[in-house]
Formats: C-alpha cells, structure tokens, sequence
C-alpha cells in the first residue's frame, strides 16, 4: 500500500496488513516485515503513478508553513513535503509504527532535512495539537479508518483558520494494485463523509491514474 495507516478503529488485519495492500497483486500477498514495507513503499515504480512531485507542487506550499504527514510510511511524501516548506517550515511524520519513525529519522537526518519531527500517534488519536498545522496530508490511508466520523473532527479541530485537508486514495473501482474494492471509499462518498466536520471541496485533480487527489478546508 502506502502511507502507513493510522486511525481509529483500524481494519482487524492492523497495521501492517494494511500497509502492504497497497501494493500487493490481485492475490494479496504482504510484505513479511518492515524492511519489505520499505522497500514497497519506496519502490522506484512507484512515482511513474504515485506522481509525488507533481503532487506536492499542487498544493502550492509556503515557505515556513506546518504540515501534518498523516500515515507517513517511510516518508516517501515526508520528505517532499520538508522540502517544500523550507527550513524555516515543518513538517510532523504521523504514525503509529515506531520502526518506521526511527527510518523517517535516520533518512531526515542522512538529507540533512532539520524541519522533520515524527509523532508516535495512538490508534484513536492522531495526537496533533489544536490549531497547530496549516496543511493536513493523507494518502492511501483514509479507507482502513472506521468510524471515520469520529476521526475527521480530530484533524479539523489540529488545523489553524484557513488549513486544508488533503487525501490521494485509490478509485472505487478494480484496480492492477491497492486493496480490494469493497475497502475503498469513493471519491464522493469521502467528500459526503467530511461535511460534518466542516470540509468542503475546494480542489479536485484528475491527473493520477489510480487514485483520485481533493483538497477540503474548513467553513
């Protein structure tokens, strides 16, 4: 899959499972470790669909700007995402896998990106301060939530006045990889879901061939 999962009431397959169903075949087969999560996730072919500099340019980032990178995996958008906001911006890796923290710390460290704190968040809570980020980025991630209506409070309540909701997931639809279809959330059913924390559509891309890219705000 991705983006690691983060969220509540996470798919009883976990964390883990989750993770890999991103980027398994048709039959599903995970990774056995997260070593293999890594590699998957920063697998070259990746980006001829994933799009990740294309995507982060849409979203038009400002120096000195706080980002909350929600299921950050690896870091495979972390890191993009750092660059984008400069030094003087920050960027907070949210997961609740701490292997996969200490690699987004040692790959920080290794591209010298200072602008980069991981957050050990807990299954129900992405442990994000109130008013504390302008920008909240999720990708692949959103369709393991349940009881998401519980959840996108939490991240309304996390951003300052004006910030953005960002969320790239896959298509309801078959598929050469992600999960099953029956896991998936449609675009419109995601854009129906956030209303009654506040969101409404503002930005709609069309450009990845998999998943779709919307950006909400607040009011």
């Amino acid at each position: 899959m991705r983006q690691k999962l983060l969220g509540i009431g996470l798919v009883s397959l976990g964390l883990a499972a989750g993770l890999a169903a991103q980027f398994e075949h048709q039959q599903h087969h995970p990774p056995t470790s997260t070593s293999a999560y890594i590699r998957a996730l920063e697998d070259p072919a990746r980006n001829a669909w994933q799009k990740p500099e294309e995507v982060v340019a849409k979203l038009g980032l400002k120096p000195g700007e706080t980002v909350a990178d929600i299921g950050a995996g690896s870091g495979y958008f972390t890191v993009r995402l750092a660059r984008a906001v400069g030094p003087s911006g920050k960027v907070y890796a949210v997961d609740i896998d701490p292997g996969m923290l200490e690699y987004i710390r040692q790959r920080a460290k290794k591209d010298h990106l200072e602008n980069i704190q991981t957050i050990l968040a807990g299954a129900h809570d992405p442990k994000l301060a109130p008013a504390s980020v302008d920008l909240i980025f999720i990708c692949d991630t959103l369709h393991h939530i349940s009881e998401r209506e519980k959840y996108y409070p939490l991240l309304a309540r996390a951003l300052k006045p004006g910030g953005r909701l960002v969320d790239v997931d896959f298509h309801k639809r078959a598929l050469p990889l992600g999960p099953p279809v029956g896991m998936k959330i449609s675009r419109k059913a995601l854009i129906e879901e956030v209303k009654p924390a506040g969101f409404h559509l503002v930005k709609d891309y069309e450009f990845l061939p998999y998943q779709y890219f919307v950006i909400f705000t607040r009011g």
